[in-house]
């Protein structure tokens, strides 16, 4: 069998930061509001930031 042509998958567990950030906060902070809205999450989109930008 030759080994130069495959490839193997290796997981390598994330480290645990503690509960430093919840889910919910973390997705407040960095999701874009677009996948917000494909993922169906309205309630964290926050529509002063985008009326802000318009003006």
């Amino acid at each position: 069998m030759d080994t130069g042509s495959m490839s193997f998958q290796v997981c390598i567990p994330n480290e645990d930061v503690g509960n430093e950030v919840n889910k919910g906060e973390f997705i407040r902070r960095n999701a874009d509001p677009v996948w917000l809205h494909e993922n169906e999450m309205w309630e964290y989109i926050d529509l002063n930031d985008d009326l802000e930008e318009e003006q």
